[in-house]
């Protein structure tokens, strides 16, 4: 077994389990890109490891519906030459609804499986495993193989009074510790984090007190994932008669798909999309759902406080809840947002100074509980940055586990069983590289890309133009200089033309030593510019020489 993503960071999930040949997927997720990585959308998965070998993938499994578990469907199915699918009723729904975006659906086969039924895929019997985390129908997968019973915990917390669906199986995971389970990939997000996590339930009287004192009409702005709390801000706002309005496509369609399976409840016509209808009720029977609580530039939220939305104006009176917490790299976006719609006049409340927001992922008290049920052999702590995973690690330990069965272990590296169920790491390694989706397109040498992007954010970009003639190779006239980001003032002519001097003597330099490979010109040329620009202004701008024959 290795991971492909999520066990260096929280998302691009992928966890590969290969018995005797055959391959299983479990999740193709996407990770959200970091605050330094300009323009990108996000990344995913590097599956390159599995190149060649796709026709032994007997299944990708699912455990729930959230873009870091799911989001990279659509850009790796093609590649994996579009094994079957498997996972939850709503989980395989989402996952519908985003190959139909790409016209793939056809081309796969998507299976809902109820929890606890087990099916046989190849030479595994896979079997669902009821879980609570911030999305219904969530699951944890246990993969019953000839050599023992793998547990994949996917994400999950203890709630003991969730809305909407039943508590986990306890007893099933239990059953499962009584047989005996020879591994554990288990979540660890909130592994630092002391107790239980709070239940949703927790959050209920708040949202219901700021929806009842609101005298105005009430922003609310929350993952569209988030199911769960979408169906308490219905339900209190039922109790106090206002019309439900959706701005933000992922929201409206998370939704509709929830309301269609039944794991959404409202009244016919409660729930409808933003428009200017909603402007012909009194604001107090108004209630808005908007998308960007994590303070995206394109969505709903951002755009309201910018004046920018296209049916919604932030005014006087407005109460605007935003029910999540920032994750790591969007506390600075998320500011902005809230200042911005204090200045149109809303009134903001925010998780910091209200109980707004509970996690989906268990503290560590939920942690030591599963493990206590479940009592693998083997603990592979998974999901999230190395000291989260390293503090699951301690909790194993406090719990008697030793080192030789507590495994951390980083994208690309194989952990291999023996007969007797002992465990080791192969010396071999997978290389895992960043890949990233920037607009409609991948790339796989996401690297190099976002590098480019960070030398021109902070440096500027500096094109040199040498005409040249055809068959002698001398140069006519001066080369050109185009710079943006770099000079400014009155510097920008004194360094121009030294610049420009400097490509001229690079270019006759490397001619006069009979260099006739243009691409080792061009790397002479940027030489000499680079360290002028390091002696000249300490700047280290993208160089780009441009050679025209004539």
């Amino acid at each position: 077994m290795y991971p492909l993503g999520g066990f260096e960071q929280v998302g691009r999930n992928c966890f590969v389990v290969e018995v005797d040949g055959d391959i299983y997927l479990i999740d193709l997720g996407l990770q959200f890109p970091d605050e330094d990585m300009l323009g990108i959308d996000y990344l995913i998965p590097d599956i390159s490891a599995l190149r060649g070998r796709e026709h032994r993938i007997r299944a990708i499994l699912f455990t729930h519906g959230h873009l870091d578990h799911i989001g990279a469907v659509q850009h790796l199915l093609p590649a994996l030459h579009y094994p079957p699918c498997y996972g939850t009723k709503l989980t395989m729904a989402f996952v519908r609804k985003r190959l139909d975006e790409e016209k793939l659906t056809s081309k796969v086969s998507l299976t809902p499986v109820p929890y606890s039924k087990r099916i046989r895929i190849g030479k595994i019997e896979v079997e669902f495993l009821r879980v609570t985390h911030s999305i219904p129908d969530s699951a944890a997968i246990a993969l019953h193989t000839p050599y023992g019973t793998i547990v994949h915990t996917g994400d999950f917390k203890f709630d003991l009074t969730p809305l909407n669906e039943p508590p986990a199986d306890f007893q099933r995971f239990a059953e499962l510790g009584e047989k005996g389970v020879l591994a554990i990939i288990a979540d660890s997000t909130n592994a630092t984090k002391p107790g239980h996590s709070p239940s949703e339930k927790e959050i209920s009287e708040i949202l219901l007190r700021l929806i009842r004192e609101a005298k105005g009409r009430v922003i609310v702005s929350t993952f569209s994932s988030l199911l769960n709390r979408i169906q308490q801000v219905i339900d209190h706002a039922k109790t106090f008669n206002r019309k439900v309005f959706v701005s933000g496509r992922s929201m409206n369609t998370n939704i509709e798909i929830a309301q269609n399976l039944g794991f959404l409840r409202a009244p016919r016509g409660m729930i409808r999309e933003a428009s200017p209808a909603m402007d012909r009720l009194p604001d107090n029977q108004v209630l808005i759902f908007a998308t960007g609580s994590q303070g995206e530039e394109a969505a709903g939220l951002a755009r309201m406080g910018l004046g920018t939305h296209r049916h919604i104006a932030i005014k006087k009176g407005d109460t605007v809840i935003l029910s999540s917490n920032p994750i790591i790299g969007n506390e600075r976006a998320v500011a902005k947002v809230i200042n911005n719609l204090h200045l149109k006049g809303a009134t903001v409340k925010t998780n910091a100074e209200l109980a707004l927001h509970v996690t989906g992922h268990g503290h560590s008290r939920d942690i030591l509980l599963m493990h206590r049920l479940v009592r693998a052999r083997h603990v592979i702590p998974e999901h999230g940055e190395p000291h989260m995973r390293h503090a699951h690690g301690d909790l194993a330990r406090s719990i008697g586990y030793q080192e030789n069965q507590i495994h951390q272990l980083v994208n690309g590296e194989i952990l291999e069983f023996d007969l007797q169920g002992n465990a080791r790491k192969s010396k071999q390694r997978f290389s895992v590289n960043d890949v990233i989706i920037d607009g409609k397109g991948s790339a796989g040498e996401g690297q190099r890309v976002m590098n480019d992007r960070k030398i021109m954010s902070s440096n500027g970009t500096v094109v040199v133009l040498l005409r040249i003639y055809q068959d002698s190779k001398r140069l006519v006239g001066d080369p050109d200089m185009i710079s943006r980001g770099l000079l400014y003032g009155s510097e920008q002519q004194e360094i121009s033309r030294e610049a420009i001097q400097c490509s001229r003597k690079a270019y006759e330099e490397a001619v006069a030593r009979g260099e006739i490979d243009r691409k080792a010109i061009k790397r002479a040329i940027q030489g000499a510019l680079y360290r002028y620009f390091d002696r000249k202004l300490n700047r280290e701008p993208m160089l780009v020489p441009l050679i025209v024959e004539v």
